[in-house]
C-alpha cells in the first residue's frame, strides 16, 4: 500500500512569518542538582523550545529540548531538563523559543526564534566544604511582603532560595502564580540561582492548583525528592493538606492520605538505602508543616523515621509565627523550626557546624540556632 502526501510535494518549504514571541517570565531554575538543572520560562504565544548551554566561558554548543513521545511540545509554558552536568561546575545558557503560528497536519506555519540573555548557574556539589541558602514562608500573595522579604535576602551569601509553601491563599490562574510570586522571585534570582518551591496546603486549593507543579517542575516529576550540596543532604517533603480528605470543605476531591503513604514509603526506602543520607555531616528536611501535616494521628511514625535517620533540622512554616521545637521536647531528636510569616532564615553549614539565623524583613535579628555535626 502507498499513500500520497497532500500537494504540494513533501519537501516544499513551510511558511515562516516575520513574527517573534516575547518572554513573559524567566528563564528561571526550578530544580538544581549535582548533575542537572531544570529551566522554565513563559512566552506570550505558542512556541517550541530548547536550551543552548555549555561550560561558563565557552561556546554554548550543547542543546537540550523537551521532546516527548517523539514530538516537540508547542505552548506558552516551557520546561527543559539539562542532564549530564558535572558537580560544582559553572554553566552558561540561553533559553530559545520559536513561534508556531498555525498548527496543521502538514506544513505548520512558524515564526522566528527569540532567545533570552545569557545566564549562568553552578551545579550542586557534595564535595563543597560549605553551603548557604535562604528560606521564606507563607507570603500568601502579599506583594508588599514578597518585595520586602526578597529585598532583605542576603543575596551574595545565598546560593539558592527556598519558599517553604503557602505563597498563595488558593491558586486560581497563571496570572496569579506569576504576579504574586513567580514574577518577583524570577527578577530576584535573575535566572542564575535556583528556586526550590515546597508545596504548602494552600497550593492544593483552587481551580488552578492542579497546574502548580507545571511551573515548579522537578526531574523526579513529584514534589518530594532529595538533593546533596556541600555538607548537607537535603530532603524536600510535601506535607499535603492540614485536614482529612473526607472533610466536606474539599467536596470529595482530595486523596492526600494515600499520597502521603506513598511519600512515607519513599522516605523510608530513601533513608535506608541512600549512602549520602547516612554519611552526610548534616541532614535537613524542608517542608511546609513541621508537624508533618495531617497524618491521621500517624505523625509519630514520621518523627521516628527522622530520628532513626539522624535528621538534624526540620525547617518549615505554616504557623505564621516563629516556633522552635528543641530536640528531645516532643519525641524528636532533631531541631524543628517553623519560620514566621515576615521572617527570613539564613542557613549556613560547614562540615562541623550548621547555623540557622532568623531575621525580620527589616533586617533585625530574631533568633539563631547552632547545631554541631554528630559525626
Amino acid at each position: 500500500l502507498s499513500f500520497a502526501l497532500p500537494s504540494p510535494a513533501q519537501d516544499e518549504p513551510y511558511v515562516v512569518h516575520d513574527t517573534k514571541p516575547v518572554f513573559m517570565l524567566g528563564p528561571y531554575i526550578s530544580s538544581l542538582s549535582e548533575t542537572g538543572a531544570t529551566i522554565v520560562w513563559l512566552t506570550d504565544t505558542p512556541c517550541h523550545a530548547k536550551v543552548v548551554y555549555g561550560p561558563a566561558g565557552e561556546p554554548l554548543d550543547r542543546e537540550a529540548d523537551n521532546a516527548k513521545h517523539g514530538l516537540l511540545p508547542v505552548g506558552t509554558l516551557h520546561t527543559v531538563h539539562l542532564s549530564g552536568l558535572e558537580p560544582g561546575h559553572a554553566y552558561a545558557y540561553k533559553a530559545v523559543a520559536t513561534r508556531v503560528v498555525k498548527m496543521k497536519a502538514y506544513w505548520p506555519e512558524k515564526g522566528l526564534a527569540v532567545e533570552s540573555p545569557e545566564r549562568s548557574f553552578t551545579t550542586f556539589d557534595r564535595a563543597k566544604p560549605s553551603v548557604a541558602f535562604s528560606a521564606i514562608a507563607d507570603t500568601h500573595e502579599d506583594n508588599a511582603r514578597v518585595a520586602d522579604l526578597l529585598k532583605a535576602v542576603d543575596w551574595p551569601a545565598t546560593e539558592f532560595l527556598v519558599h517553604l509553601g503557602d505563597a498563595f491563599h488558593g491558586v486560581e490562574s497563571e496570572d496569579q502564580l506569576v504576579g504574586r510570586w513567580l514574577g518577583p522571585a524570577d527578577r530576584a534570582l535573575a535566572g542564575s540561582k535556583a528556586l526550590l518551591f515546597v508545596r504548602g496546603n494552600h497550593e492544593m486549593r483552587g481551580s488552578f492548583a492542579r497546574r502548580v507543579f507545571d511551573y515548579v517542575p522537578t526531574p523526579e516529576n513529584r514534589y518530594y525528592y532529595a538533593r546533596d550540596h556541600g555538607p548537607i543532604h537535603f530532603i524536600v517533603l510535601d506535607t499535603g493538606e492540614d485536614k482529612a480528605d473526607e472533610t466536606n470543605v474539599y467536596a470529595g476531591l482530595n486523596e492526600v492520605e494515600a499520597y502521603r503513604e506513598e511519600e512515607l514509603a519513599w522516605l523510608e526506602r530513601h533513608l535506608a538505602t541512600d549512602k549520602r543520607a547516612a554519611e552526610a555531616p548534616f541532614r535537613v528536611i524542608l517542608l511546609h508543616q513541621p508537624d508533618w501535616g495531617w497524618t491521621r494521628d500517624r505523625g509519630d511514625e514520621w518523627t521516628a523515621l527522622a530520628n532513626k535517620a539522624n535528621v538534624d533540622l526540620v525547617l518549615g512554616g505554616h504557623f505564621h509565627r516563629l516556633r522552635a521545637i528543641e530536640p528531645g521536647t516532643q519525641g524528636n531528636d532533631f531541631l524543628a523550626v517553623a519560620l514566621g510569616q515576615d521572617q527570613i532564615a539564613k542557613v549556613e553549614a560547614s562540615r562541623t557546624e550548621l547555623k540557622v539565623t532568623i531575621t525580620a524583613k527589616d533586617g533585625s535579628p530574631v533568633q539563631s540556632f547552632t547545631l554541631k555535626a554528630r559525626r
